[in-house]
């Protein structure tokens, strides 16, 4: 020990001795033939590497490295390398960074250079590591998995490889989760959840590794998801196992892992699950707090079943029938209803359920039959009163319409808001009959008692009516109740004619008390009336108005009944044409709301027709202020950001009230499904009605009540004829196909145009028409001959080009196949050794997946023997590795020219076929070229369309104008006869003039 005295003793004289003490140091580890020279200067350069990290590696890792796989049986030695080499790689900064010169690079980057060095090291030491692993030995172990920590932050790509092409390289790691000292087994625990992130061929070998149950085995021991961080790490883990990864999914399914994961969300095994044997939620003990890494734990269970039934996926079904058949429901009812969970827990667990039942017709129907018997989150009802058993959909409709809980601040409640709500929108959407389910509980408050406490025994649908009614008494902070309870009656509404009738026979009023009964649809106009007027929160109008478009689209009856008032329609022009004080949001919504009336007033028994709002639209509002309005709206962030959001889930599920939010999805499904069929609708004349296909249902109902083209049809039923548009005359005559929009929508009746003058015009029309027609079809000819002439040239071309290239594709082929013959012949020995996938080798993959689940299975009941019998085989193991890491090094060596030949003969290969893709795209881009020409023709033809369309629009309107003033003509006159005194006009003087000459 007397050089280590004497090189210690350098090492605290000056500063600038360090780099001279730590170079002879690590020429003592390279030349040393004595174990315990070696391993006191090995200890020397441990101490110099916290403080001199980059002196220390430049000079000492070669020999580090080398001294490592020599001298392998010397324990003591061993652990000092381990722990030199983790200081190197650490991203520790050194304490005293004023001895480093100016120029040297910092401890970061030296750090990230020598982990590079060791992963690029010729002998492999990454397979020496992955043989430490299984060493018995404490700080060996425990210094390995942090050295491997350590590498993987700075090359994790790099070492995941490395590991892939060990052999037993991942199951070492897996077996780090077996062992028994909880330090090394927790360092595991961490190492695998970076290599798991985004490595899915890391992350298949590991989950069938039996990593599920090894997880789930410590989440139990650690006191399930009470237990400490641990606990988080080992399900973050197994949610990096099961993220994106569609094998393991079906593999955690397959081994009974679903099974398991209700006994993770139960947090007190005192607490009952929701609904059995008729017990409340609440017992008389109290519940365990609830600590922050609770809440974390839990949030990552919640997660992972989030996961696992992710709406569009193919495993999606079977994850949910699985779930189902588990009882997963109950006990997320249970944390959604826990008063005590926090509103994050609570809002994801409704999410969770949400997901189990969308668009699962099973589950939905389980979930429609779960009775609740405690009153969850109502701190106000009396304590003596007695529960009453109530469906879960009731309890989940009031969480998210009720009133707040006074103890839970606004913020964290809002998010269990739009959780409740995503639950309703799961289990209504591809749900018919609970449509109409909830539609039939639609009942307007019985008294006002009811309408100030909706948290009491209500039905769904009367509680939601309550709260609309209600929004006056919500403080600024409650408006959510108003909006959500809006949200949750268009969903209800959406795209279903019988709910929209029976919604529709709501009235409010006492008429024993000699009120009037109102409508609720008029009832929703007059509130949101009401709510402008007093100034309330501008979503309570726009939650109203929304509403109200969802109901009114596709149902004509329910335009006509708010057309009974007539001030609906004059608050709705009050909104659009307001210039100052009103919200953009809000005359964009109105302008839409009046567009659908007057796109649906087809009904029969309408109190104002479409001839009516005409003049409102066209003069007091205009056609083209209503679509800037309506554009306005579109373009508006608060609409874009409804867009972004999915299916009632909000960006801030964790948190926090957004100011964003002002629409919900529905009305931006229902606007983006009709935007442009009112845009149409808005520029039509009041008795055109378009062919679109948007507006089929709209011609059955004009057929209905009009009969003309089909007398057959019924309402609903899309029109088969070719007209171009509908009369709504009362007469029976068909107009002619080919009569243009403005002349076939003119009333039969009027006395502007009489039948010989129509007939003329029809005449002229048709004659133009076929003129129009002809010269349409000869340039048509002509183009088409021009164009089949030049494509017949450039497809012979590209024909001859492509059998050209197709042969020499064919003989490039077999050259290919060839050479991989040859490539998987030299490859053979080197497959043997390595028991990794790779992206090249999908289908080898797949097929050893299937091979390697079926041993799973067969051996699970030889597990325990095998156990036993591994500890022994692990020493031979060993050795057996070493010669075939060597062998496959060797093998590499020997085939590297013959491999490189081979490349070089592929490139020149690529480089022929990329020649020939060139060729292809020049052609391409030709024939590109003469489409686009193609369509300018075809752009220029529709102008000439337009323009004599407009000429022809303009002589009717001449000719109709001379007629009304004729007929103004001979009103005056018989006025005159009467006795009454008209002032002569410009006209009359005129006439007057005429016949004195």
């Amino acid at each position: 020990m007397d050089f280590f005295k004497r090189y210690s003793s350098i090492g605290s004289q000056q500063q600038q001795s360090a780099s001279e003490t730590i170079q002879r140091l690590a020429d003592r580890v390279e030349t040393s033939t004595l174990l315990e020279d070696k391993r006191a200067a090995v200890l020397s350069l441990k101490g110099l590497s916290r403080e001199y990290k980059e002196e220390v590696g430049d000079a000492a890792l070669p020999a580090l490295l080398s001294s490592l796989k020599e001298d392998s049986e010397d324990h003591n030695l061993l652990k000092a390398i381990l722990e030199t080499l983790t200081n190197l790689c650490a991203r520790d900064s050194p304490k005293n960074s004023d001895s480093f010169d100016v120029g040297a690079a910092p401890s970061e980057d030296a750090a990230s250079r020598f982990s590079q060095t060791i992963l690029s090291d010729g002998d492999d030491v990454i397979s020496t590591f992955l043989e430490l692993l299984g060493d018995s030995d404490f700080y060996i172990r425990y210094y390995t998995v942090q050295l491997l920590g350590a590498l993987h932050m700075h090359s994790g790509e790099e070492l995941q490889k490395r590991v892939l092409v060990s052999p037993m390289g991942v199951g070492r790691l897996v077996d780090l989760l077996s062992d028994q000292r909880d330090i090394i087994r927790n360092e595991g625990i961490q190492l695998l959840i970076a290599m798991t992130e985004s490595n899915a061929d890391i992350q298949k070998i590991v989950a069938f590794e039996n990593a599920f149950d090894h997880l789930l085995g410590i989440v139990n021991e650690e006191g399930g998801t009470r237990g400490n961080i641990v606990v988080q790490d080992c399900l973050q883990l197994l949610h990096n196992l099961l993220n994106y990864n569609v094998s393991n999914q079906n593999f955690f399914r397959e081994t009974s892992g679903i099974q398991k994961l209700p006994d993770l969300l139960i947090t007190d095994p005192s607490q009952t699950a929701a609904g059995r044997n008729g017990q409340s939620f609440n017992d008389n003990d109290e519940e365990p707090e609830w600590t922050a890494q609770h809440a974390r734990n839990m949030l990552v269970v919640l997660d992972i079943i989030r996961m696992l039934i992710q709406p569009g996926n193919t495993n999606t079904e079977s994850n949910q029938l699985a779930m189902q058949q588990c009882g997963i429901i109950p006990p997320l009812l249970q944390l959604a209803l826990s008063f005590e969970a926090p509103s994050s827990v609570r809002s994801q667990s409704l999410y969770a359920i949400g997901d189990v039942v969308r668009d699962n017709k099973v589950n939905q129907n389980l979930f429609q039959r779960i009775l609740i018997t405690a009153s969850v989150d109502d701190d106000t009802e009396p304590s003596g009163e007695k529960s009453i058993p109530e469906p879960a959909i009731v309890i989940v409709i009031r969480l998210s319409v009720g009133k707040r809980p006074t103890i839970v601040p606004a913020n964290e409640y809002y998010i269990v808001r739009a959780a409740a709500a995503y639950l309703v929108q799961a289990y209504v959407g591809n749900n018919p009959d609970a449509q109409l389910a909830l539609a039939a509980t639609l009942t307007p408050p019985g008294d006002a008692s009811s309408i100030m406490e909706p948290e009491k025994h209500q039905s769904a649908g009367s509680l939601i009516v309550s709260v609309l009614l209600d929004w006056r008494e919500t403080s600024q902070e409650d408006v959510w109740r108003v909006w959500y309870a809006s949200l949750l009656l268009s969903t209800i509404l959406r795209d279903h004619i019988e709910c929209k009738e029976q919604a529709l026979k709501i009235s409010l009023g006492d008429e024993s008390k000699g009120e009037e009964p109102l409508p609720l649809i008029n009832e929703l106009m007059s509130q949101a009336r009401q709510a402008t007027q007093f100034g309330a929160d501008t979503r309570v109008c726009i939650s109203l108005l929304t509403l109200i478009c969802v109901w009114l689209v596709n149902f004509p009856k329910g335009v006509a009944v708010l057309l009974d008032e007539s001030s609906n329609l004059t608050f709705l022009v009050e909104q659009i044409n307001g210039s100052s004080g009103v919200s953009a949001l809000v005359q964009g919504v109105a302008a839409f709301t009046f567009g659908l009336i007057y796109q649906f007033d087809i009904d029969a028994d309408t109190p104002m027709t479409r001839e009516s709002i005409y003049p409102i639209l066209s003069k007091r509002v205009g056609a083209d202020q209503l679509q800037i309005r309506v554009q306005r709206l579109r373009d508006s962030k608060e609409f874009q950001y409804a867009v972004g959001l999915a299916a009632g889930t909000h960006s801030n599920a964790y948190g926090g009230l957004s100011n964003e939010v002002f629409i919900d999805n529905v009305f931006t499904d229902l606007f983006k499904a009709h935007y442009e069929s009112f845009r149409a609708a808005v520029r039509m004349g009041p008795n055109e009605v378009p062919t679109n296909p948007n507006y089929a249902y709209l011609q059955g109902g004009m057929v209905g009540y009009a009969g003309s083209v089909n007398t057959g049809s019924t309402p609903g039923t899309p029109m088969m004829g070719g007209a171009a548009t509908i009369s709504r005359a009362a007469s029976p005559a068909v107009m002619p196909a080919a009569l243009s929009p403005k002349l076939q929508s003119s009333d039969s009746s009027s006395p502007v145009v009489s039948k010989s003058e129509l007939d003329a015009l029809n005449v002229k029309f048709e004659e133009q028409s076929a003129l129009i027609a002809r010269l349409q079809q000869e340039l048509e000819a002509a183009r088409n001959d021009t164009q089949v002439e030049q494509e017949k040239q450039l497809r012979a071309a590209a024909e001859a080009e492509r059998d050209s290239r197709a042969n020499e594709i064919e003989q490039l082929q077999s050259q290919v196949h060839e050479l991989q013959v040859q490539l998987a012949d030299s490859q053979q020995r080197q497959q043997q050794a390595e028991t990794s996938t790779s992206a090249d080798e999908s289908a080898k993959v797949t097929e050893l997946e299937q091979q390697l689940q079926t041993l799973k299975m067969e051996s699970t009941k030889e597990s325990d023997e095998w156990h036993k019998q591994r500890d022994e085989l692990q020493k031979k193991l060993a050795i057996a590795e070493k010669q075939v890491v060597k062998a496959a090094a060797a093998a590499r060596n020997t085939n590297k020219k013959k491999e490189q030949q081979q490349t070089s003969a592929l490139e020149n290969l690529q480089k022929n076929i990329a020649e020939k893709d060139a060729q292809i795209a020049k052609l391409t881009t030709q024939i590109e070229e003469l489409s686009q020409k193609t369509k300018e023709l075809a752009q220029m033809d529709e102008l000439k369309e337009k323009m004599a369309g407009l000429e022809k629009e303009q002589e009717d309107l001449l000719v109709y104008l001379a007629d009304q003033d004729l007929q103004a003509k001979e009103f005056r006159a018989k006025l005159r006869g009467y006795g009454e005194d008209i002032p002569l006009s410009d006209n009359d003087d005129d006439d007057d003039d005429d016949d004195e000459e």
